[in-house]
């Protein structure tokens, strides 16, 4: 059984550029089913049925701060929609539209400046999951 960590990232675009590079981690790959849920009346507990909906959690990636024209913050821009495309190992990716929604800076006392990009999906994200 394989098991993968962040060394083990292929790529993470957005804007058409290879931001791998810059990254220092990824936070908030999460999907979740909607569900609605109601009492039927004289029923002691409450049922559950899935939508076949889903709900992305939006995305945080903890960026070095760089400020070249190829680096996050210039192609990260507040408000920017693009692909977004994190592929974890050959053949395992997540992909989909999302809008730039929020930027955070970090200035430690040691080690690198940070920006913290929140990556908001606008529509379908797909996980493909099976290598």
């Amino acid at each position: 059984m394989a098991y993968y960590s962040a060394k083990d990232i292929v790529d993470c675009t957005f804007n058409s550029t290879d931001l791998k590079a810059f990254i220092m981690s990824i936070d908030g790959l999460e999907i979740e089913e909607v569900t609605t849920r109601w009492r039927a009346p004289g029923a002691v507990s409450k049922t559950t049925a899935l939508t076949g909906q889903f709900d992305p959690a939006d995305v945080t990636i903890k960026f070095i701060l760089d400020g070249s024209a190829t680096g996050p913050a210039v192609k990260c821009a507040l408000s920017t929609s693009a692909t977004l495309t994190i592929t974890l190992v050959a053949g395992v990716s997540i992909t989909g539209t999302a809008k730039v929604s929020k930027w955070s800076l970090s200035v430690p006392e040691d080690g690198h400046d940070t920006l913290d990009v929140t990556f908001v999906w606008d529509g379908a994200a797909t996980w493909d999951l099976a290598a």
